[in-house]
């Protein structure tokens, strides 16, 4: 891609973001007066918090993927960085310094919640609401370092 293609791309992943951050907050405050919950207040859920939840967990699961995907190669692209090669992690390291994110450390273990919410299906209710509970706890993290990416990418001039 040229640096133009890969600009318009990043212009059009960070309105995605931001819409998505978005619709992210509005439901994490209906969901704020149930989680964290815990087993015994999941199992009495009746179907509009599951599936307020589950939009939950998807939303965040979309919303980390545009975040590393998109905003933080479009990040390092524009800022004369070399992408190609670059593990997933260095990458993470490289947008900490640029000042895309807080921490990189930080960054990897949303990634560990991310891909538990991809990956595993628990029927359990214990590990239904540790899943849950999960994503909740780093759900401010991640709206945050999308934001803050967001903001370098412009504060840089990198896009409008």
């Amino acid at each position: 891609m040229t640096r133009d293609e890969v600009r318009d791309a990043t212009v059009e992943a960070a309105q995605a973001a931001e819409q998505l951050a978005a619709h992210l907050e509005r439901l994490a405050r209906r969901m704020a007066t149930l989680l964290p919950a815990d087993a015994t207040a999941l199992s009495e859920w009746d179907d509009d918090p599951w599936e307020r939840l589950h939009a939950l967990l998807r939303m965040f699961e979309q919303l980390y993927d545009l975040t590393s995907r998109k905003l933080f190669r479009g990040l390092l692209f524009l800022s004369g960085e070399t992408v190609a090669g670059l593990s997933a992690q260095n990458q993470f390291r490289r947008v900490e310094a640029l000042g895309g994110i807080e921490s990189a450390d930080r960054w990897i273990e949303i990634g560990a919640t991310r891909n538990i919410l991809v990956h595993d299906y628990p029927t359990n209710v214990v590990a239904r609401a540790q899943r849950a509970n999960r994503a909740w706890s780093d759900l401010p993290v991640l709206i945050a370092a999308t934001h803050q990416t967001i903001m370098t990418l412009r504060a840089e001039k990198l896009i409008p």
